[in-house]
């Protein structure tokens, strides 16, 4: 991390010099039999890439908020090269916003290292130890989640507990007598 630290993000500086993000270009929907090649990873790997939990936990929730009702992911991706995917991840707080995340992989490699570099326009996109929750929420699953038989949501219990059908009201009118 201490070498990493003090390097500059060279995927920003080729995003910038080749005008990667001003460009329009055709999207394609991710779906499960898209970009197989990218790096397949587990907790562990995910945890010393995004450098803790915090990380891991906040793409979970960027993910759950990006998901379809049938476990589809709403994401669009282009390559700029061969190993250079460019997603545009829509942001939690503004509803307008969108971000827009590149990675630089190693194609069919297993572990953190085949992630090689990685940016986001977001304020926190271009670190170079850890990374933003736009570019967390992205390598997360395309190279772990979307292997899993079923993407947790982590306040899917919460959504459940108030449904009106499940429970009887005690009063069903209001009264001064009450």
């Amino acid at each position: 991390m201490r070498y990493r630290n003090f390097d500059g993000n060279t995927l920003a500086q080729e995003v910038e010099e080749k005008h990667w993000s001003r460009r329009k270009l055709p999207f394609t929907k991710i779906a499960s039999s898209d970009l197989l090649d990218f790096p397949e990873l587990t907790e562990e790997d995910l945890k010393l890439l995004f450098t803790g939990m915090y990380q891991l936990s906040q793409s979970v929730s960027y993910l759950a908020e990006i998901i379809n009702k049938d476990n589809t992911v709403s994401l669009g991706y282009v390559k700029e090269s061969s190993n250079i995917l460019r997603v545009d991840v829509p942001s939690r707080h503004i509803r307008s916003a969108t971000y827009k995340c590149y990675v630089d992989y190693v194609p069919n490699a297993q572990g953190c290292g085949g992630i090689k570099r990685y940016c986001c326009d977001c304020a926190n996109g271009n670190r170079t130890v850890g990374c933003c929750s736009h570019v967390a929420a992205v390598v997360y699953f395309l190279s772990h989640a979307r292997y899993l038989s079923k993407i947790v949501r982590p306040a899917e219990i919460l959504s459940k507990l108030f449904t009106r059908d499940q429970y009887a009201p005690v009063i069903n009118e209001d009264s001064d007598e009450d």
